[in-house]
């Protein structure tokens, strides 16, 4: 070790006491530790202000943080009041199978946006009362996939999927964050951090014609719990879950007074500890009532601006959703870890309740043409995409463009029954290899009306752009936001 020799270090000695000197000087007078001294009136008042904004920014955050779980809570209440199975949809009471049976159409009503590329089976699980397994058939046919996520909306790693294992058979056991022991020989885990589980079945349908091969598959599928599994199904069903007794609120702080409650009994994840900090500085703990008459007035103060202003920015994200892109369109999900892209998580709950990771499809919205203005039923607009533009996917995959409603979200009705166009279609090809499709509500003429997506005669339309099964190179350039789907140009 290096030592200083003694001028030396008298001379470092001297200057930090200078430093020293300074930094005393420079400090005001304070009182004796524990006896501040009040504020002046005009501090006080400007520091309640400043406590107002930043618990109202925090508040504000903690809004959509918690929004998925809203959405969880209105899709258990909607499940614990059926009395079995909705038929034809993908709907059933907690702890059950629910099949989607036939395509969607203009007449269906679902709280989430629709698309006829697949038919879905849609489970609701509540592992409070110990793991349940899903048993899942060979389907190696066509494109299938088993999303999973939590409470919080947030995707779980896919364990049954075309990508993923080639659509082998395969049995899954749920089971909730309080739950250990060992699952049975040959039975994957899927290790939930919330009892509340949502478990979306994609399988690729290709028309009407297609459906019988569909529900093949689904009957196949099977719900057990694991106290009842002997080496296989038992052909029992799983217990359904107690109904819970929920508190009803009204007026100020209902909000988070509700979402206080659902924290309780499905805590946030501890990888959002930023958030979860965060929360704590508003008086909102997960495992504890939020009680507003504990802040101090200027914090419940901005605790209740932003519990008003909440519904308005759900509104905005719910149309802005994602990452924009150079042509307009905007990327769902497309952050490398959406978890933490709290806006666009909340956005994804509601307009579309689940939506699957990249590399099993890219989702892309549009709300505008290419001259800015709103896509309006009544109006032509033109896709072209260019040879080297057209997806490239892997096999079994496919993309298609699907139009809907931009308020509800839903399919528009029109005389084709024709609510998407894509890959699976019998598209006609320009010269150069290139395809242009018209989304007009009156058909364009000749062999262009295989290549006609009909829209309304009035009111705003979107479109949405699905690919499902993504060559690598596109979920790189989708993450990179240089994905980029053509422009909607104005035809008329």
């Amino acid at each position: 070790m290096t030592q200083l020799r003694p001028p030396e270090a008298q001379r470092r000695r001297r200057a930090a006491l200078m430093v020293g000197v300074a930094i005393a000087v420079a400090l005001p007078l304070t009182p004796a530790l524990g006896q501040p001294s009040p504020p002046p009136a005009a501090t006080a008042a400007a520091d309640a202000a400043a406590r107002e904004e930043l618990a109202y920014a925090y508040a504000l955050q903690a809004y959509v943080f918690t929004f998925p779980l809203i959405v969880t809570e209105r899709e258990r209440l909607r499940r614990e009041s059926l009395a079995g199975p909705v038929a034809g949809e993908p709907a059933a009471p907690i702890n059950q199978l629910g099949h989607m049976t036939r395509l969607a159409s203009a007449s269906g009503d679902l709280p989430y946006s629709p698309n006829n590329d697949t038919v879905y089976t849609g489970i609701a699980l509540d592992l409070s009362t110990g793991p349940i397994v899903l048993r899942m058939p060979a389907i190696t046919d066509r494109y299938v996939s088993v999303q999973v996520a939590d409470a919080y909306i947030e995707n779980q790693p896919y364990l049954y999927s075309t990508r993923v294992n080639g659509g082998q058979a395969l049995d899954i056991a749920f089971v909730g964050p309080g739950w250990q022991g060992e699952p049975p020989k040959g039975v994957a885990v899927a290790r939930m951090p919330t009892n509340l589980t949502s478990v979306a079945v994609r399988i690729a349908v290709h028309g009407q014609t297609d459906l019988p091969a569909v529900r093949r598959y689904q009957a196949a599928m099977s719900l057990t719990a694991l106290a009842d599994w002997r080496d296989g199904p038992s052909g029992m069903a799983p217990p359904a879950p107690a109904v819970r007794a929920r508190k009803s609120y009204e007026g100020d702080f209902a909000y988070f007074r509700l979402v206080a409650d659902l924290m309780t009994e499905n805590p946030p994840p501890a990888k959002h500890v930023g958030m979860l900090a965060m929360m704590r500085r508003i008086g909102l703990v997960p495992g504890k009532p939020f009680d507003p008459a504990r802040l101090d007035p200027a914090t419940r103060a901005g605790v209740l601006r932003a519990e008003r202003a909440g519904p308005r920015v759900i509104d905005l994200i719910r149309r802005t959703r994602g990452t924009p892109t150079a042509t307009g369109w905007t990327a769902n999900r497309a952050a490398l870890a959406n978890d933490f892209d709290y806006p666009t998580r909340a956005g994804n709950a509601l307009v579309g309740l689940m939506g699957n990771d990249p590399e099993e499809a890219l989702y892309f919205n549009n709300f505008f043409a290419a001259d800015g203005q709103a896509l309006k039923g009544g109006r032509a607009y033109r896709l072209h995409f260019k040879a080297t533009d057209i997806p490239r996917t892997d096999t079994l995959g496919f993309w298609s463009l699907t139009l809907y409603d931009a308020q509800r979200f839903q399919f528009v009705g029109n005389p084709l029954d024709r609510y998407a166009l894509g890959s699976r279609d019998d598209l006609v090809r320009n010269p150069d290899g290139s395809v242009d499709i018209y989304v007009q509500p009156t058909a364009p003429g000749g062999e262009r009306n295989r290549n006609w997506l009909p829209s309304p005669a009035s009111g705003d339309v979107k479109l949405t752009m699905r690919i499902y099964m993504p060559t690598a190179d596109l979920v790189t350039a989708y993450r990179q936001s240089s994905l980029l789907v053509p422009p909607i140009e104005p035809a008329n």
